[in-house]
């Protein structure tokens, strides 16, 4: 009769085994596969780029005062207008390996230009924005970020500049649309932005007195957006003073 304990020896050694084979045959299966794509694609032919979502710079909704705000609004400006003119790709989040796959390796020089001019771009419309902010031109800064936001930037720091802006103005309700589009974003940097505007919002709200008197959101009848601090300020000033000696 073979002993128990032999028996679990042995299929405790075959699982052991079995695993160690099957784990450690994963990474070369990846190379491998990762390698076969990447051959395909230095042999893809060169495609049309016609179905490229060309990116056009709306000139006529950047704040551009003549004359300019200081002089490194001016080469900002000056930088965009010139950016504008050039053809604009944003391509973040794809690879190099499904771009040469999609549109075939000699294209991949011009499409990495069309991509880089985009994140320059988008560089340039952060700083310029953030120049309006530091020269207290908050409504130029607005404009300016915002047109980033709609073109497709990914760069986090202009998400949260306007964040900023609006809790400085109660309206949270924008910062909610900053985290939509946040969540429509490509790049890896995709959840942290989205984190920072929770957070953002969350620091602003954690302290809204709530007319129902409940703190949670969830057992009121309201709507999630119900009362914030600005909208408290309203109705108290709707509500007639009685001193005390008119009780």
């Amino acid at each position: 009769m073979i002993s128990p304990i032999f028996t679990t020896i042995v299929l405790v050694a075959g699982f052991i085994f079995v695993f160690m084979k099957f784990t450690s045959s994963k990474p070369g299966d990846a190379i491998r596969m990762f390698n076969e794509k990447e051959r395909k694609a230095n042999n893809t032919l060169r495609q049309p780029l016609d179905d490229l979502a060309f990116i056009k710079v709306p000139l006529e909704s950047i704040p551009m005062p003549d004359p300019a705000v200081n002089e490194r609004c001016a080469a900002l400006i000056a930088d965009i207008v010139r950016l504008s003119e050039k053809k604009l790709v944003n391509l973040t989040g794809i690879s190099n390996t499904d771009l040469k796959l999609t549109y075939g390796a000699a294209n991949l020089p011009i499409l990495t230009e069309y991509d880089q001019d985009f994140t320059s771009l988008c560089k340039d419309l952060y700083d310029l924005g953030i120049e309006y902010l530091n020269a207290d031109h908050e409504e130029e800064a607005l404009t300016t970020l915002n047109t980033a936001i709609d073109l497709g930037s990914d760069i986090s720091g202009n998400y949260t500049a306007l964040a900023e802006i609006y809790a400085s103005k109660g309206l949270y309700v924008e910062i909610q649309r900053l985290i939509n589009c946040a969540g429509t974003i490509r790049s890896l940097t995709k959840q942290s932005t989205i984190n920072k505007l929770q957070n953002i919002l969350d620091s602003h709200t954690s302290a809204v007195i709530r007319l129902d008197g409940s703190s949670d959101p969830a057992s009121s009848g309201n709507d999630p957006g119900n009362i914030l601090p600005a909208d408290i300020l309203d109705i108290l000033e709707t509500v007639p003073y009685i001193s005390s000696d008119q009780k």
